[in-house]
């Protein structure tokens, strides 16, 4: 993921640092300035020792039902075979619309001013769970999409494939992963209607 992001971000053979969890805005509280919102990589190009510039990668999974699954998971990698105790449902709203909007609607507005590049990287399941957003070329991009496959090696365990890549603007990505599309006013009168009929109305 470092080197297919770092690989847009800057080109090919260029030195480049991954480092995590980089917080990019401050507040004050109680009189002390605080930093938070964290990056989960700064993507750092390296010069002669000095950082020269850096783009930001946000790695989002799915979150899944139920207690931990690392233990089945850990079993699938090794032997292939989903037991009863992995068989789990992916929550596709709550890793989107709960987690992973809130987090870029924090930082991505942040790099866009900088003029910076802004990663997502996820799984190509993942990715072809979200709302659709409108594709751009690379040079309209402001938040660029990394969707991996999982390949099964003949050894055992699993590779990443190359990733699909998808540049989105923001405000796309924004609309995209609001709770919902909102109906036509006319079409919520309509739902009134019908369902008012079926009530006692009151006088106020």
């Amino acid at each position: 993921m470092f080197r297919d992001a770092a690989r847009i971000a800057f080109g090919e053979g260029i030195t480049c640092a991954a480092v995590p969890e980089v917080r990019v805005l401050e507040v004050l509280r109680e009189g002390k300035r605080k930093k938070i919102g964290k990056v989960d990589f700064l993507l750092t190009r390296v010069e002669g020792g000095k950082a020269v510039d850096f783009a930001a990668l946000e790695v989002q999974a799915v979150y899944i039902s139920g207690k931990t699954i690392r233990p089945a998971f850990d079993q699938y990698v090794r032997t292939g075979v989903l037991t009863d105790a992995g068989k789990r449902r992916p929550d596709f709203r709550s890793s989107a619309q709960k987690r992973l909007m809130p987090q870029l609607a924090l930082k991505v507005p942040i790099f866009r001013r900088w003029g910076k590049s802004f990663f997502v990287a996820t799984d190509s399941t993942f990715f072809s769970e979200l709302p659709t957003m409108n594709p751009q070329s690379a040079g309209n991009g402001e938040v660029t999409w990394l969707s991996y496959d999982f390949e099964r090696q003949s050894e055992g365990g699993y590779r990443m494939r190359p990733p699909k890549v998808v540049h989105t603007l923001w405000d796309d990505v924004e609309t995209a992963l609001r709770e919902g599309k909102a109906p036509e006013k006319s079409e919520l009168l309509a739902q009134l209607t019908e369902s008012a009929m079926k009530l006692q109305s009151f006088t106020t």
